[in-house]
């Protein structure tokens, strides 16, 4: 019999599990992926470069997952360089700064000071801030970089919450095996099974019965923290109702693909990344952040079906300034993000409330917004 068992190995069940065993409880950390990491996942092709193709930066506001740094002066953390993100115009870098209107947001932002952002959808909140002019040149692109989807629809409340800072940690940081290796190592001593999909939940007197195949397994309490469809799945036996509820929010395909370029065949100076605007990517993130003596890396992240692969062959060498052949290695993955709303705020508070009496609690990045730090803090707050 287990004290937890957490189903998911992201940043929200590595979370949890770690918290779980400083605790001193016996747990286990299912996943069903043959590597921890979820939306967070370091692509490495070759021995001494590595790219992410998820999620690319931490911050020293991530405090639930400083919190687990086996290092507590912050020394396994690598700064990131000082390189910003651009958007690409007629074949250049331009500052976002350029497409701010001063003259929009001095109509706007002094009678809206102390705007509250309940209930907001992000368009509305920053349209009524800074002006429409603003919201569509700059906002728009630059939060749908950030989110990896169109962000007019998101929880205003969600987005760039004041949070406080670690301020012995780097501001901006990596780790020096991406931040996949930050994130196993944060699971430190952890038990987990890998490419172990659960199949099913039953609850009972003496807790949870998690299934596994032909295996089962025992304990006081179950904390899902996979993706959203799949809690669905998981919920149905212990609330059909609530899980019916959660499979309706709908899911985000972002189509990412990533390369490796000799250095000297790119043109494009070193950026921390570039924002697609009106062009078919939402961003295109790259490792000049963490610079390579040899390498420069890209992960494009691809609005969902504007391209087949030649095209974003294409489009990523026109961007790069070289030719496909320049490709020295190549990755392409699909991540999948939930496109949060403002009612995902109240139904994330109903969630919690209607499984206070149950051994099940949910952990995810569809419960306090799409930040690691914003999922790690959700589950080290709620998965006890």
């Amino acid at each position: 019999m287990y004290d937890q068992i957490i189903i998911g190995g992201g940043v929200s069940g590595v979370t949890a599990a770690a918290n779980a065993a400083r605790a001193g409880r016996n747990v286990l950390l299912l996943e069903a992926a043959d590597r921890l990491g979820g939306c967070v996942h370091t692509w490495q092709p070759t021995d001494d470069f590595w790219l992410e193709l998820g999620a690319h930066t931490a911050y020293n506001s991530y405090g639930a997952m400083l919190a687990l740094n086996g290092d507590p002066n912050f020394g396994n953390l690598i700064p990131r360089a000082k390189v910003g993100y651009h958007f690409l115009a007629d074949g250049r870098v331009q500052s976002p700064f350029a497409r701010l209107s001063f003259l929009d947001a001095a109509l706007h932002l002094p009678f809206n000071l102390g705007l509250n952002k309940t209930g907001l959808d992000v368009q509305t909140y920053f349209t009524r801030l800074l002006g429409a002019g603003n919201w569509s040149k700059l906002l728009a692109p630059a939060f749908a970089a950030v989110l990896s989807q169109p962000a007019g629809p998101y929880p205003a409340e969600w987005l760039f919450k004041r949070k406080q800072r670690e301020k012995t940690a780097p501001r901006k940081f990596t780790h020096a095996a991406g931040l996949q290796g930050w994130l196993t190592e944060l699971a430190g001593t952890v038990p987990v099974r890998l490419g172990s999909p659960v199949t099913g939940l039953v609850t009972g007197p003496d807790g949870v019965r998690v299934q596994l195949g032909d295996t089962e397994l025992t304990t006081r309490q179950v904390v899902i923290a996979t993706p959203l469809d799949v809690a669905a799945r998981l919920l149905a036996a212990i609330d059909a109702g609530l899980a019916e509820q959660l499979g309706q929010t709908p899911m985000a395909d972002i189509e990412t693909h990533a390369v490796a370029v000799n250095a000297g065949k790119v043109k494009l100076p070193p950026v921390a990344g570039l924002i697609g605007g009106d062009d078919v990517f939402f961003s295109a993130v790259s490792r000049d952040y963490l610079p390579h003596p040899r390498w420069r890396g890209f992960a494009f992240h691809f609005k969902p079906g504007r391209l087949d692969q030649a095209g974003k062959r294409a489009k990523v060498a026109e961007v790069l300034g070289c030719t496909p052949n320049d490709f020295a290695f190549e990755q392409s993955k699909i991540n999948r993000l939930p496109a949060l709303t403002p009612t995902s705020v109240a139904f994330a508070a109903e969630l919690e409330a209607r499984l206070a009496a149950t051994p099940v609690r949910l952990a995810g990045n569809y419960l306090n917004g799409l930040s690691l730090g914003d999922a790690a803090q959700y589950a080290a707050d709620h998965s006890q």
